[in-house]
């Protein structure tokens, strides 16, 4: 939201953290949910006031829209400093799960799968944002898989898409089946039976 006072706001610095501010109001969203989550929770969580969060991030369904690009950017981020430590191509692949399970959260679960559950049935915007980030994440394993194909490490006749897709669908049921009812090291377990499948 623009300030009304154009004299004030130009060239004025924010007086915070703004990736701080996301990752605080992430992880409210993330733990309660987008109903659940108060304007308090986020005012505590964030140390901004009322007015300075929304006039930084507009309302709180617009907070909530950027806290959840902030968790794509963060999970991407995290898959290309594995895939930077330049092991085989499918290797690559299995480290990039094992960092996924490691750092998955058995409480909070996945915040894209929550967020399909809570609010995409019935709401446009965040429907066609998830499945936009969907789409990222397949894309990016899909290239991983088509980089071990040709490498050797993996079956010619199959469909690299397709293996994505089956893969990050596993890995979201893992995710949530790890809250309260899944160990993590069975979970990774059964992901690399997957990946074993493809050669």
């Amino acid at each position: 939201m623009v300030s009304h006072n154009n004299h004030r706001s130009v060239g004025r610095p924010r007086e915070f953290d703004e990736q701080a501010v996301l990752n605080a109001a992430m992880d409210v969203f993330w733990r309660k949910g987008f109903e659940a989550a108060s304007l308090a929770d986020l005012c505590k969580a964030t140390g901004l006031h009322k007015g300075s969060l929304y006039s930084a991030f507009g309302d709180k369904h617009q907070l909530f829209m950027r806290a959840l690009e902030h968790y794509s950017h963060c999970e991407f981020e995290e898959v290309m400093e594995v895939v930077s430590m330049r092991a085989s191509p499918l290797q690559n692949i299995r480290n990039v799960v094992a960092k996924i399970m490691a750092t998955a959260d058995k409480d909070k679960g996945c915040m894209m799968v929550n967020t399909l559950v809570e609010l995409a049935p019935h709401d446009e915007i965040v429907r066609t944002a998830v499945r936009a980030f969907g789409e990222k994440r397949i894309a990016a394993v899909a290239e991983m898989i088509a980089a071990a194909q040709q490498a050797g490490e993996v079956r010619q006749d199959l469909s690299p898409r397709k293996l994505a897709m089956h893969l990050t669908m596993t890995i979201a049921g893992a995710n949530t089946m790890m809250k309260g009812m899944t160990d993590k090291d069975i979970a990774l377990e059964i992901l690399n039976d997957l990946i074993s499948c493809w050669t």
